[in-house]
């Protein structure tokens, strides 16, 4: 998963302007700041490049970026190393989450969770945030709705970059949409790439944070992404560990 994607990922999201972690961390922030104030150490979850990750990484925060994909790790990596910032970055898979220490606050943005497919995953996520947070930590995290799966990704589309095209149509089966990528890199043999993502009920994802001893803090809506109507596109959840 994002193998190919990852060598042109950040370049991808800059066609829309502002990178998507950038646009959402007044929000993120926000929410950290209510509830624990500056985190000592933050793990954010699906990193991916390292965006948020490194965002994160002042004020003397510690911050681990865990990612299931070795080449999006690797440009964390270099991307951390470029910065000059301390972010430790892991490959690892959140389903099976230890990192043998608690933390203040746990973020897991870019709709990473949309890619859970499998009975149960979501909700083992769940109490591996739950086991790793401290008493009071806080868990933020985002979801692609329904509504951005039905609005968003059905007709095929052609991307174009300073070097590179990305070509992306799409199954839809259900709750689970399959994407399929056809990646042209300037300099690089053309490449392809499936990802496959589905939606959530939110009475069901709620559901199983309350059965991993979470609570609920907010659920609020908002649209990240330019041209497109609507204001429900993008779920941004808020949730606590309770206080011992």
């Amino acid at each position: 998963m994002y193998s190919a994607f990852a060598r042109i990922y950040d370049a991808w999201q800059r066609i829309y302007g502002t990178e998507y972690a950038i646009l959402v961390a007044p929000r993120v922030n926000q929410r950290l700041r209510h509830h624990v104030g500056r985190p000592r150490r933050l793990l954010d979850l699906g990193c991916g490049t390292g965006t948020h990750a490194l965002l994160q990484c002042h004020g003397g925060t510690e911050v681990i970026g865990l990612d299931i994909s070795p080449a999006m790790v690797k440009q964390a990596r270099n991307r951390a190393k470029h910065e000059g910032k301390p972010v430790q970055f892991v490959i690892g898979d959140m389903r099976s989450l230890d990192i043998e220490q608690s933390v203040d606050a746990v973020t897991c943005l870019y709709a990473s969770l949309n890619h859970l497919l499998g009975p149960g995953d979501l909700s083992q996520v769940f109490r591996k945030v739950s086991q790793h947070l401290r008493p009071g930590g806080v868990f933020v995290f985002d979801l692609n709705s329904r509504v951005a799966f039905e609005t968003l990704w059905r007709t095929p589309i052609t991307e174009r970059g300073r070097d590179f095209t990305l070509h992306r149509r799409f199954e839809v089966s259900g709750t689970v949409t399959t994407m399929h990528l056809d990646i042209e890199h300037a300099g690089l043999e053309p490449a392809k790439e499936i990802l496959v993502a589905r939606w959530f009920e939110a009475d069901s994802v709620r559901s199983d944070l309350e059965a991993a001893g979470l609570n609920v803090e907010s659920v609020t809506h908002f649209n990240p992404f330019p041209g497109v109507p609507g204001d429900k596109l993008k779920e941004l959840w808020t949730v606590t560990c309770p206080s011992l």
